[in-house]
């Protein structure tokens, strides 16, 4: 079977749409037609259920994706060896937006193994997403935390790299009356209670609602005063930058927005969020083997 037809196959099952498939690989709708009727008559099987003037991959067409794109991968993998380091290669990175902007410029730090030889995609999304873009095809690579592949069923086909942990700290602005109050930087929970919290409205790096701030504060063991609810971590912290609230959120924010941590004597739990690097290895030494090595080398 014709690897191009089959990466051709995988773009328009990721779109579910002639159209949009058509104008990302800059052909024509009927020349994609015409390559998934032959994929089609070359399974003897339907891989779309055609509803209305709208497309959508059935059980076979599910199925049938995981092989192609594993096949696709397996041969750009393969050529790419053979091609050894001299080529140039495009690769999409997928993940959550927080994690992207902390961990990319770690792994991407080594112009001698990383920037001279691929062309990066960043492309932001929950990493529910970005795990399932991988699956797909659609993606890389993918940063996601541990929680998310340890509630996504089990994929024999992903393989995962640790790059590290982060531990939750209540942050302020530098002018904010806590950080005045606090003694050595601490505070009780009970005047913490008298300050407003801002707080993200679903999970920053799932998009699911968890909890009652969805941050991963105890607050049925310690309340806090919630006055914002934002459903986008940047404006979350512009909030807190101007002195507005208090946050709960990852230690490796607050040198990197100019913001002070806040500690609470008599609060006792730690939320703590483990990062990996998520990706579908493959049996020829390409480029994605040397990527994941450049990875390994920096962290």
């Amino acid at each position: 079977m014709d690897i191009e037809d089959l990466r051709k196959f995988i773009v328009v099952a990721q779109h579910e749409n002639l159209n949009k498939a058509s104008m990302h690989l800059s052909v024509t709708t009927g020349a994609l037609s015409k390559v998934v009727k032959r994929i089609e008559q070359k399974l003897e099987s339907q891989l779309f259920d055609r509803v209305g003037k709208h497309i959508r991959l059935n059980q076979r067409g599910n199925k049938f994706l995981l092989y192609a794109t594993h096949l696709v991968h397996e041969a750009d993998q393969a050529l790419s060896e053979f091609r050894g380091n001299t080529a140039l290669y495009n690769i999409t990175v997928s993940g959550p937006s927080l994690l992207l902007q902390y961990c990319l410029p770690t792994l991407l730090a080594k112009p001698s193994s990383v920037q001279d030889r691929f062309h990066i995609n960043i492309n932001a999304c929950w990493e529910g997403k970005a795990l399932e873009s991988i699956s797909r095809g659609g993606s890389d690579v993918a940063i996601a935390t541990s929680f998310a592949m340890e509630e996504r069923e089990q994929d024999p086909s992903l393989h995962r790299i640790s790059l590290g942990s982060s531990t939750y700290v209540v942050v302020a602005a530098k002018n904010h009356p806590a950080v005045a109050e606090a003694k050595n930087g601490t505070l009780t929970s009970q005047s913490l209670y008298a300050y407003a919290f801002a707080c993200p409205d679903v999970s920053p790096f799932c998009g699911i609602k968890r909890g009652i701030g969805s941050d991963g504060w105890r607050d049925d063991k310690v309340p806090r005063s919630i006055h914002y609810r934002c459903n986008d971590f940047g404006t979350l912290l512009s909030i807190v930058r101007q002195g507005l609230a208090l946050a709960y959120v990852p230690d490796f924010i607050p040198k990197s927005h100019d913001l002070t941590c806040v500690s609470v004597s008599d609060y006792d739990f730690c939320h703590e969020e483990h990062f990996e690097l998520i990706y579908k290895p493959s049996m020829a030494s390409g480029w994605l083997n040397r990527f994941v090595d450049s990875v390994k080398s920096v962290i």
